[in-house]
């Protein structure tokens, strides 16, 4: 069954039974929203700049990997960020767990839940805070991390927090015209919702778009974001990633694997691996977020096996929940994933970083004019005082 999108009659009968408990939840979110606008809910304001990077379905449109992009793209322009996620599905039951402090200090899996902790490992100098509660762990990452721009992890929905831009992504094989709210559709909240947004990006363009489906996409988007910058990217795989490190995209062609993973849409690893060249004697799907057992993972080892397989493929979300010492590691691949945009970044984006590039040169100017007086006397101290004024509180993960 596609989601929202019954086939037969079974299905139809289904979704026929839960389709009034999406009215139900429709209302709810309509007076979540109408409390926060009319000021009955108060949102909080930061002092740094906020990206949501987010969607108005239930997962699969690509928001780690966009998170990870931008996340990037902004320490990059010289911007110290923090990203911010809830950590669903995550063991720990602590309030708030500090992932990475942005020195190279990770959290474990269990802990931290996998995309976040897949978030610090794949941008390392950022810090990286789950808690359910943006505003408290935007203030740890404000106040002890001094970070000066906060990315929220799937953060369209959070609405106390206010944000400077919202991204927010649609699937290209979604049509949300056709789609129904939670629990008989995959919609997260009324397509109305895109009014918030300032970006919507078309993610998952194949190399050979269908231009009719792309436009009447564009068109749907445009009838209920008109203010919204609407751009389009896919994710390519970048490099494989094995116990030993990095290695080559080329190393999977021709090689027979036993694949498997734990996410919304798992179709989506399959054409990637169709796309490597390699011949997938068996894929295993399991629930998104989902944690590996012992059993499971002898399971998945006992098929390499016995299907004269060379090596047994996963998604990086998957591999961060893989413990090193695991017999499977010794044969276990990822497929590191990255962003192509096609055609240019967006340009509220690009204009966050052009004004935070252009901030630093002008910072860096003003500093080299003060570092000499006009008799021509260094005004600096011997640095002393500013490696002791420099010190931060350092907040270890637990």
């Amino acid at each position: 069954m596609s989601w929202g999108n019954p086939q037969t009659s079974r299905e139809k009968l289904l979704y026929g039974l839960i389709s009034p408990l999406s009215l139900g939840y429709g209302i709810g979110s309509y007076f979540r929203l109408a409390a926060y606008s009319k000021g009955y809910m108060k949102r909080v304001r930061l002092p740094v700049p906020v990206i949501s990077i987010g969607n108005i379905t239930c997962g699969g449109t690509g928001k780690t990997p966009m998170a990870i992009d931008i996340t990037r793209r902004l320490i990059a322009a010289g911007y110290k960020v923090a990203v911010l996620s809830r950590g669903y599905a995550r063991k720990s039951k602590e309030k708030i767990t500090v992932v990475s402090n942005g020195q190279g200090e990770f959290a474990l899996c269990e802990e931290a839940g996998d995309e976040p902790l897949l978030i610090a490992l794949s941008v390392p100098e950022a810090i990286v805070i789950v808690g359910s509660s943006r505003a408290e762990t935007a203030a740890i990452a404000i106040e002890e991390y001094k970070a000066d721009a906060i990315v929220l992890d799937d953060g369209f929905q959070h609405i106390r927090l206010e944000r400077d831009l919202d991204v927010v992504l649609v699937d290209y094989n979604d049509d949300p015209e056709n789609d129904m709210l939670l629990p008989a559709g995959r919609l997260r909240e009324p397509l109305s919702a895109l009014n918030r947004a300032r970006v919507v990006v078309i993610t998952k363009v194949p190399a050979h778009p269908d231009n009719e489906r792309l436009e009447k996409l564009r068109a749907q988007i445009r009838n209920h974001a008109e203010r919204a910058e609407i751009a389009e990217a896919r994710f390519v795989p970048k490099r494989l990633r094995t116990n030993n490190g990095a290695a080559p995209l080329e190393q999977l062609k021709g090689q027979r694997v036993v694949a498997f993973c734990g996410v919304a849409r798992p179709e989506g690893f399959a054409a990637t691996l169709n796309q490597l060249g390699c011949t997938v004697v068996h894929l295993k799907s399991f629930s998104d977020h989902h944690w590996y057992t012992p059993d499971e993972l002898k399971m998945l080892e006992k098929l390499m096996r016995e299907s004269n397989a060379s090596a047994v493929v996963t998604t990086e979300k998957d591999m961060v929940k893989i413990a090193p010492h695991d017999r499977l590691n010794q044969h276990l691949i990822s497929v590191e994933i990255g962003v192509e945009w096609l055609g240019p970044l967006p340009s509220h984006i690009s204009e966050m970083m052009k004004g935070k590039l252009e901030s630093e040169l002008k910072r860096g100017k003003q500093d080299s004019d003060s570092a000499t007086s006009p008799g021509g006397e260094s005004t600096k101290d011997d640095g002393s005082a500013g490696k002791s004024g420099s010190r931060k509180k350092k907040h270890k993960p637990k």
